[in-house]
Order: structure tokens, then C-alpha cells, then sequence
């Protein structure tokens, strides 16, 4: 992923700190992350950013392409489905930093990326527990629920997107 311009840059082996306690402090709404676990998911993802937002690192994302070893549930129930698609794994964007308009900018890169790869972008939110703001934020922006698994008093809903280059 092209992330030398816009809402992100490629995480450094500076940021992992960072990142890992981002994840923490959304761990009921992700999955828990270690230092070698988020080192794996680097070496997998299409694009492991932190997010910036005025000049403030207040976040990242983590996207795998299709065809990757990536060992997640979710990520290999969209590899059944489609042979070319963009996974967006996680994202935490900073409570200072949301409603600034900051997710917005984050998802048109995604998706810009995801036109390139195929024409799908995919992802899951959690119903149990609810995140009701990420599923609205979604369906604001066009993804549809596809399917649902439950694993770990977890249920999640998959949705996608269809994307398109802009012509």
C-alpha cells in the first residue's frame, strides 16, 4: 500500500509500542497483540500503518491482500470467496482524534488500495459485543453484511464492499 502521502505512514520498528498499546486499550473489540504476533502480521500485510492526524500519530491499520499465510478465522472465510480481495484486519484510531474526519480519510486510502488489488474490500465488526458505531460507519459507506461467524463469545459480521478505480 502507497502510504507515503495521506493519513499514513508505514509502521517502524519505533511505533511498536505504540501500536501494541493501542491494541490493548481496544483489545475487546480486536484480538490481543503481542511483539511477535504484530511482527508476523507485518511481514504478511499489503499494509501495516500508523495513522496520523495534525502532525499526531492517533492510530493504525492493518491490511492483508488475498493469497497471504494470515491464519485468521475471518480473513480465510473471505479467501473461499473471492480470489482477489483486500482484508482490513484492524483498525484503532484514537478516541482525540474521532470525529475529526480522520476515519474517512484512512478508509479512502484503503480503498483506493483495494481497487488496485481486486474488486472487494472486506472486513468484520463485532454484534457480540456490539460496536455499533463501526457498524454504522460501515453501512454509511456502502459495505454490506455477507455472512456472520461466532468463535470465542464473539460474533462478528463479515462485510464487504465492491470497489472500483476511479476512471
Amino acid at each position: 500500500m502507497d502510504t507515503t502521502a495521506g493519513p499514513l505512514r508505514p509502521i517502524t520498528d519505533d511505533d511498536v509500542d505504540a501500536v501494541l498499546r493501542w491494541n490493548e486499550d481496544h483489545v475487546e473489540l480486536l484480538a490481543p497483540l503481542g511483539g511477535p504476533r504484530l511482527a508476523e502480521l507485518r511481514g504478511w500485510a499489503d499494509g501495516a500503518s500508523v495513522i496520523t492526524h495534525e502532525d499526531a500519530d492517533v492510530g493504525f491499520v492493518l491490511t492483508f491482500a488475498a493469497g497471504t499465510a494470515y491464519d485468521s478465522v475471518n480473513y480465510r472465510w473471505f479467501s473461499e470467496r473471492h480470489p482477489e480481495f483486500l482484508y482490513l484486519d484492524r483498525i484503532v484510531i484514537d478516541a482525540s482524534a474521532r470525529r475529526s474526519g480522520i476515519g474517512s480519510r484512512v478508509y479512502d486510502a484503503v480503498e483506493a488500495r483495494a481497487a488496485e488489488l481486486g474488486p472487494v474490500l472486506c472486513l468484520e465488526v463485532n454484534l457480540v459485543p456490539p460496536n455499533e458505531p463501526s457498524l454504522a460507519f460501515h453501512r454509511n459507506r456502502g459495505f454490506v453484511e455477507v455472512g456472520r461467524l461466532e468463535a470465542g463469545g464473539h460474533v462478528v459480521s463479515l462485510l464487504e464492499k465492491k470497489v472500483t478505480t476511479p476512471s
